[in-house]
């Protein structure tokens, strides 16, 4: 991994573990530990004179924004404020921290794995893999449904994504939970109209999703409305939370929130006349492969990544290269291309409706 993006990892990891254990310290009494122990990672990292000496001196800088008190953060990361004033994890850190999450006590054995959210002690790849160690006997197609079927189904009446997942042949893949109380009011819950997760509901009667990217932000009215704000996708109806469930926030963050853009770009070139779209081909050998129909080899593949922070993701794809030709960034991404081609430079690096319209003109040009 980059020098850099490994330096920033630790303290940034530790820092997202010791905000969610303050944010639930009257429920859980681990979390006094664990904000302890977080405090003393941290003042490994930052050294004598720069770092928080006590934990409540850490929840203090949880509040400001990470560029404040942590040298070497880039400007997205820098902007970054763990804890709102309600003492809540913001909605920034779980669309820019996730893109740096790591072990920060490897080699002994860390105690808040027991409790914690696995997307807060655990990579990425850690995540994605439990999740689908079971697809992964099976053959390329069963992966690619299974896959799709988790993405597209994160939350939902428990029998019926029990039945749709017998219809697919498929076993169950993660385990779901019934949905949790912050994310219902009344025995009535709301998906996010992009990902179909739970959105989250404040004390103050807003109904957002938390990935920030998804725009999905409405003010709860007496009569179990929601309004949407400006910009915001239209107000998804009301679901009843009795036998509901969905995944958790891991398998959300780290398999759902990318997985969207993937099939959403699947679907699309797919639908191009002359071609075919393959999903996860060679089980997540890459995210999309192109080929011209009736034909084997491939007119185009594609990586898609979805990284709040360019830096990040240039450090990560430097770190593990990717197999396809083209890295595709989201189209609510496309302000980081300038910067990600300064930093990758020679590779070759898109948006998702730049692929679209290359590959139309390739499609066109193969006939």
């Amino acid at each position: 991994m980059n020098t850099s993006l490994t330096a920033l990892a630790r303290p940034v990891t530790a820092a997202v573990r010791a905000g969610y254990a303050w944010s639930v310290r009257r429920e859980k009494p681990e979390a006094w530990l664990e904000v302890a122990r977080m405090t003393g990672v941290i003042m490994r990292h930052l050294g004598p004179g720069s770092a928080p000496v006590t934990p409540s001196e850490l929840v203090a800088l949880l509040h400001q924004p990470l560029g404040v008190w942590l040298s070497g953060a880039d400007p997205v990361l820098g902007e970054l404020v763990i804890l709102d004033e309600h003492d809540r994890l913001t909605d920034d850190t779980y669309g820019i921290a996730c893109d740096y999450t790591t072990e920060v006590l490897a080699g002994q054995e860390d105690p808040g794995a027991r409790w914690l959210p696995k997307w807060r002690t655990h990579r990425a790849e850690q995540v994605e893999q439990e999740a689908f160690q079971r697809l992964v006997s099976g053959s390329d197609e069963d992966y690619s449904v299974g896959r799709r079927f988790l993405v597209e189904h994160p939350a939902g009446a428990s029998d019926d994504l029990l039945d749709r997942q017998t219809d697919l042949g498929l076993r169950p893949l993660v385990s779901y939970e019934p949905i949790p109380q912050h994310r219902q009011e009344a025995g009535r819950w709301w998906a996010c109209p992009v990902c179909h997760w739970p959105m989250a509901i404040s004390p103050s009667g807003h109904v957002t999703c938390r990935f920030r990217p998804h725009r999905a932000t409405y003010t709860l009215t007496d009569g179990l409305r929601i309004l949407p704000a400006d910009g915001a996708p239209p107000a998804p109806r009301a679901q009843s939370a009795n036998g509901a469930v969905c995944v958790d926030e891991s398998i959300w963050r780290f398999v759902v929130v990318p997985g969207v853009v993937e099939i959403r770009l699947h679907d699309r070139l797919d639908r191009l006349p002359g071609v075919s779209a393959a999903l996860y081909p060679g089980k997540d050998r890459f995210d999309v492969g192109v080929r011209r129909a009736g034909e084997d080899d491939w007119l185009v593949t594609l990586d898609v990544k979805d990284f709040s922070s360019p830096a990040a993701l240039a450090a990560k794809v430097t770190d593990r290269p990717i197999a396809a030709g083209v890295l595709v960034v989201p189209d609510y991404r496309r302000d980081q291309l300038a910067q990600l081609k300064r930093l990758l430079p020679g590779m070759d690096i898109a948006t998702e409706s730049q692929i679209y319209r290359r590959t139309s003109r390739l499609s066109r040009e193969e006939q």
